[in-house]
């Protein structure tokens, strides 16, 4: 899954590339990169020079290509995931001057969709569940099991590259409800071991390597973001 980084410079930007048009919203991304349409990506957003970067699931809706004569910029139509709408409508309310700016995590998460088994420590049941993002500072898990805030568990996944399913320790930090169209959990890791920070660093490292990033083209000057969008799509950039 490619990560394409988008720093809005405003939130003036943000609601110029900002494709309302698209039935869950999405984002234009400058970029003169090959990108497939349908194909899932990352966004990695980064709104005002001091804000907090947030990372948001979509798939390539559309690209088109650049023409000089025109100054049409090049570039992609991100449209995000249903699962992203309260983040999108979190980045829309802070750009309409609706919501304060929230503080950036300590450790940036990286979007998965990845199996993994955890248990709490003592138990002999292993419990199957999603690992949908993943950080040095901890991860979220998607399962159906429930459990309380504060519970230490260890999980057990097998990141690329491991012949061996790799156990770290974390606490619970919080439960989303069961009702929820996600429900699980959030953790935070325990490096109760000299090499459990080790452990949690590599894995972080290894489950980086599912991804590539993208990075955006600066736009040329003279040229704003997308003066029209592509009817049709284009098969070439």
């Amino acid at each position: 899954m490619n990560i394409i980084n988008a720093h809005m410079r405003s939130v003036a930007e943000f609601l110029d590339r900002y494709l309302s048009d698209l039935p869950t919203g999405g984002l234009f991304i400058p970029t003169r990169k090959l990108a497939t349409i349908g194909e899932p990506v990352v966004v990695s957003l980064r709104l005002g020079p001091r804000g907090g970067t947030v990372l948001m699931r979509g798939t390539v809706a559309w690209r088109r290509p650049g023409k000089h004569r025109t100054k049409t910029q090049a570039g992609i139509g991100i449209e995000f995931l249903e699962s992203e709408t309260k983040t999108r409508d979190y980045l829309l309310a802070v750009a309409r001057g609706e919501a304060m700016v929230m503080s950036a995590r300590r450790h940036q998460r990286l979007p998965l969709d990845f199996p993994v088994l955890w248990q709490v420590p003592g138990a002999r049941q292993e419990n199957a569940g999603v690992l949908r993002d993943i950080g040095r500072g901890g991860a979220f898990v998607m399962t159906e099991q429930p459990l309380e805030g504060g519970t230490d568990v260890v999980l057990k996944m097998a990141p690329p590259g491991a012949e061996v399913a790799m156990p770290v320790s974390a606490r619970i930090a919080w439960v989303k409800p069961d009702k929820s169209p996600e429900p699980g959990f959030g953790v935070a890791w325990k490096a109760r071991d000299a090499g459990g920070g080790r452990r949690i660093k590599e894995l972080v490292r290894r489950m980086e390597r599912l991804s590539g990033a993208v990075e955006p083209a600066p736009p040329p000057p003279g040229i704003a973001t997308p003066e029209a969008r592509p009817q049709a799509l284009f098969s070439g950039t």
